[in-house]
């Protein structure tokens, strides 16, 4: 039988991981809502940002091109603090 390849041994952990803090307890929406946060949304930003760490371990050699990989990573990865910021009252479309 073939191992499976390490980018998605790495992106399937991360996703599993990811979602282990939820299984266990999670952040609260209510306890960031009482401090005039949308908590939802703040907690979603949470579970976003850790899925990502996995996906971008595991993706770590996709696109082969240097030069495509560091915005496509950025993107990525600056997606969860926008969330965030679309959370705090008077930031965003808010």
């Amino acid at each position: 039988m073939r191992r499976p390849a390490y980018p998605l041994v790495c992106t399937l952990a991360g996703l599993v991981y990811g979602w282990l803090p939820w299984f266990l307890h999670g952040p609260i929406p209510e306890k960031l809502t009482a401090v005039r946060l949308n908590g939802p949304l703040a907690v979603w930003t949470y579970y976003a940002s850790r899925l990502l760490i996995g996906f971008m371990v595991g993706c770590g050699v996709w696109p082969a091109a240097w030069w495509l990989r560091g915005p496509l990573y950025g993107l990525l990865l600056m997606l969860p603090p926008g969330m965030l910021a679309l959370a705090t009252p008077g930031c965003g479309f808010t």
